[in-house]
């Protein structure tokens, strides 16, 4: 099956693919491979146009339109952030999408991804894939298992898969999840700090992850992950030299309601470019002399 859709606004694939929001695609010359549900999926550019090569059970139209957010041109979250439009490099990387993703894959991939890299990460994920997920038509690829098949394992299998001190972590939770009821709509309308507190009460899910679940999994543009990366471009707009995460994303607050959007790309300029310049109008904390840190 093969579906042409349309695409507002810019698209870049590599750039999609490749910053670390998901991580079952590949590289194929000028395409993409990856499996969303129950399809694999072959996508390329022509034009204005996203062609979707699709193996095993097609998702249709409107849903591959859903996941790539083909219909919503990604300059409408710079509406509440026109400050940044200064910052060099910005605006030339809107072409990266936010993938709209299954929340139980999300969930599990980002366990997987404590201390650990984009390519460790991926090993993880395809093994639990390859070892527990189900045949797609066509395809030498698996489904991602489900919550229930995954509750069904075992520590030691999950160890021999790579996962090492991560295991336990998503084991216990899958069988959490498994137990239910479990409402991942609630998600989507709870209060960003109700959602965010109901997904760290789940095993190895810290505020960090939780985020990342709520913008790449339940659709919250308005989480505002803080890595490594996001905690050091943060910290040079605002001026600061340190501060807590939290208070790093409530400052982000002023970006909007697509301050999620930003993040990605501020993650993608501060990994591969060096340091952000700071806002107007944010002034650094003045540095404390020997003799004001001895009176104090």
């Amino acid at each position: 099956m093969r579906h042409r859709l349309p695409i507002q606004g810019p698209l870049d694939l590599d750039l999609t693919f490749s910053c670390g929001q998901a991580f079952r695609w590949r590289a194929d010359r000028d395409a993409w491979l990856g499996v969303v549900g129950s399809a694999a999926l072959r996508v390329s550019l022509d034009g204005r146009w996203l062609e979707v090569d699709v193996r095993g059970s097609d998702p249709g139209p409107g849903a591959l339109a859903r996941y790539f957010r083909l219909e919503e041109d990604p300059a409408v979250h710079l509406a509440h952030a026109e400050e940044l439009r200064a910052i060099p490099g910005l605006t030339r990387l809107l072409g990266l999408r936010l993938l709209h993703q299954d929340p139980w894959e999300t969930v599990a991939s980002f366990i997987c991804s404590a201390a650990a890299n984009i390519r460790k990460i991926t090993a993880c994920v395809e093994g639990l894939a390859a070892r527990f997920g189900s045949e797609i038509s066509g395809s030498p690829h698996r489904t991602f298992p489900g919550v229930e098949r995954l509750a069904r394992s075992r520590e030691s299998e999950l160890r021999a898969l790579g996962l090492g001190f991560r295991a336990p972590f998503l084991l216990a939770t899958a069988r959490r999840l498994a137990e239910g009821p479990w409402d991942w709509e609630a998600l989507r309308d709870a209060p960003i700090e109700e959602a965010r507190a109901r997904l760290v009460a789940l095993p190895g899910v810290g505020p960090k992850i939780a985020d990342c679940a709520l913008l790449f999994g339940v659709g919250r543009l308005d989480a505002y992950p803080v890595d490594r990366w996001i905690r050091r471009a943060t910290l040079e707009l605002k001026g600061s030299r340190r501060a807590r995460d939290e208070d790093l994303a409530r400052w982000a607050a002023r970006f909007g309601p697509g301050r999620g959007y930003l993040q990605q790309l501020l993650f993608h300029l501060r990994r591969t470019g060096g340091p952000l310049p700071r806002l107007p109008g944010e002034r650094p904390r003045p540095r404390r002399t020997a003799r004001a840190r001895a009176g104090s």
